[in-house]
């Protein structure tokens, strides 16, 4: 039970910081101010570090600062082609995944993206690889992150956009259309493509 409130604390503490990083509004911003600052006192009284230090580290990314996790699912159809999603925020192609929440295991992320991006049920069945994606030719970002991709198997559902989709479709390395680059790139859809000819290669790491 005590695990279980810890971990719950840690992830309305999450949302709480995410919030903060959209809102305008000083009420709002008061409020989750206030969320956070009960989740310090849960916390704090859960752990054996100093209620001060938990403060200031749950407070602040800047005192030790680690890579961020996206993950994207790769999911084939029965003719060896990519499941694919087109962006809205760029109108551009890319596995469906995103970053992960606090409170979700790898593989339950796969699931849920998948279904939120691309519209199908999956189940994860493997690890393909953990990419560190400043080595991997993506534009700079403001972000040091590392992607997870994940084989995914098809288990029901319509392929259809959602929220942050606007078309779904099955790609081969021969009809690709134009990539997502910070998402995705070319070099990475080869790896997959292999992974998928060979199942029991090591997965890819770095």
């Amino acid at each position: 039970m005590k695990n279980d409130i810890f971990e719950l604390a840690m992830q309305i503490q999450a949302y709480a910081k995410t919030g903060l990083h959209f809102v305008k509004n000083e009420y709002e911003i008061d409020r989750y101010n206030q969320i956070m600052e009960a989740t310090v006192n849960i916390i704090s009284r859960l752990s054996t570090e100093d209620p001060q230090r938990i403060s200031l580290l749950l407070h602040s990314e800047s005192l030790y600062v680690t890579p961020k996790v996206d993950l994207r699912s790769v999911v084939f159809n029965n003719e060896g082609k990519f499941l694919m999603v087109k962006e809205k925020v760029d109108g551009l192609w890319t596995l469906p995944g995103g970053f992960c929440d606090v409170g979700y295991t790898p593989s339950q992320i796969a699931v849920k993206e998948t279904k939120e991006e691309a519209g199908i049920d999956v189940k994860a069945v493997k690890l393909i690889g953990v990419l560190d994606k400043s080595k991997h030719g993506h534009p700079k970002s403001i972000y040091y992150l590392y992607t997870i991709f994940m084989l995914c198997e098809k288990i029901g559902g319509l392929e259809e956009p959602g929220m942050e989709t606007l078309d779904v479709g099955y790609f081969g390395l021969d009809d690709l259309p134009e990539l997502s680059s910070p998402r995705i790139t070319r070099e990475q859809i080869e790896m997959m493509h292999k992974f998928y000819a060979d199942k029991d290669r090591e997965p890819y790491f770095d």
